[in-house]
């Protein structure tokens, strides 16, 4: 019922849209700070972290600002710490998650805007482990899904700021068949901060 009441509430918005409105894409080179569930380190603390910074770009366009859909991209230098790895810590993290979003373009399209937005999706995450002071990695693919939010807020017609946290995590699909299939939820998580300027066209 309340997922409902959302999408009615979006669909009011609109269609009190100018009939100006249109889709938008836009590109957020962001740079963000992995914390909790396998990192292991709270939010604070990961923030002044710069050799395990999540750096990376986000693709994105919206339909009048409302409804859209994105691809992340990220990579991630050490991301385990050294508890986990060896004594700097080590070993990689890539995600490549697509996303459906749902935005309120407060303000419109043009110009100065705020768009809070709710994301969800699902993609590849790929990690590499160093093993103790060998040479060799053990690299891991995983399906993961993603949930999260944040804000993009605009200054002119082609330039603003995003902000966003989410939350992944891995995840198996057995028994995969027409009419069902079965979801298995994984053991590694994370959440991600991240900040970036969004290039808007």
């Amino acid at each position: 019922m309340r997922i409902g009441r959302v999408l009615v509430l979006c669909g009011l918005i609109v269609a009190t849209l100018p009939d100006s409105a249109r889709a938008d894409g836009y590109l957020v080179p962001f740079v963000g700070a992995n914390f909790g569930g396998e990192v292991v380190r709270p939010l604070n603390i990961a923030l002044r972290d710069g050799n395990r910074a999540a750096i990376g770009a986000t693709l994105g366009v919206m339909g009048a600002g409302v409804f859209g859909l994105e691809l992340n991209m990220s990579y991630t230098a050490n991301f385990y710490p050294p508890l986990l790895s060896n004594d700097d810590g080590g070993g990689n993290l890539v995600t490549l998650v697509p996303s459906l979003v749902l935005g309120i373009p407060l303000g419109g399209q043009r110009g100065f805007g705020f768009r809070p937005f709710v994301l969800a999706g699902a993609g590849l995450v790929r990690r590499d482990f160093d093993v103790g002071s060998l040479t060799s990695s053990l690299s891991q693919n995983d399906l993961a899904y993603t949930l999260g939010g944040g804000v993009m807020v605009f200054f002119t017609d082609h330039i603003g700021i995003r902000g966003d946290i989410r939350y992944f995590r891995n995840f198996r699909v057995d028994e995969f068949g027409l009419s069902s299939a079965e979801i298995e939820r994984g053991t590694f998580d994370f959440s991600r901060a991240a900040g970036g300027v969004v290039f808007r066209f």
